[in-house]
Parts: C-alpha cells; sequence; structure tokens
C-alpha cells in the first residue's frame, strides 16, 4: 500500500499540471513548496525494509505533515480538473497514512 502512495504523489505535479493553477506569486511558491515536499516523500519511500514496522511508523509520521501541508497548497493554488484530481489523490493518501498509522502504529 505505501508504494502506491509513493506512485500517486510522485505523479501529482507534473509540468502539465502547474497550467491550471492561480497565477499569483504566493501560489507560484507554495506549489513549488509543495513539489519538493512531494519529491522528498518519494525520495524516502524506499528508505524502510519490508517489514519493518517501527520504521515505517517513523516514516509515516514525517511524511504526514508534508503531504498535509502539500494539499493545502494544492488546494489553495489548483483550478479545474487539476484540483479535484491531485487534492482528491493527496486525501486519498492522506487518509492511507492515517489508517496505517492508526491501526499499525499505536494510534498515532
Amino acid at each position: 500500500m505505501i508504494g502506491l502512495v509513493a506512485l500517486l504523489i510522485s505523479l501529482l505535479l507534473p509540468p502539465a499540471a502547474l497550467a491550471s493553477h492561480l497565477d499569483t506569486p504566493k501560489c507560484r511558491r507554495d506549489l513549488a513548496m509543495a513539489g519538493q515536499l512531494v519529491d522528498g516523500i518519494a525520495m524516502r519511500e524506499n528508505s524502510v525494509k519490508p517489514g519493518d514496522i517501527a520504521g515505517l511508523c517513523r516514516l509515516l509520521r514525517k511524511n504526514l505533515p508534508e503531504m498535509i501541508t502539500s494539499r493545502d497548497a494544492m488546494d489553495r493554488c489548483l483550478t479545474g480538473h487539476d484540483h479535484g484530481e491531485n487534492v482528491g489523490q493527496m486525501d486519498a493518501s492522506i487518509d492511507d497514512i492515517r489508517y496505517v498509522l492508526r491501526t499499525k502504529c499505536g494510534g498515532r
């Protein structure tokens, strides 16, 4: 499941997606920051060995706030189809992470 999360977030901010955004200095900055956060999350994805639940929990606890920050920037700045698709994917990934944290990582 976590590999699927990485795949989804790695696809979130392709250059074409940025065509449907609010063209303000704040949104350009926030979307660039969101892209950097998503890239960092994707780079850490393979840092946990299979079966290392403690490592997975640490990784997810680190990734969750960064995903929420990225999601919020996308929610504010993306428009149209890109907004619905990307924010929806982020919401689903955030829900998946919260589920794993709740059920496998002692509730948090």
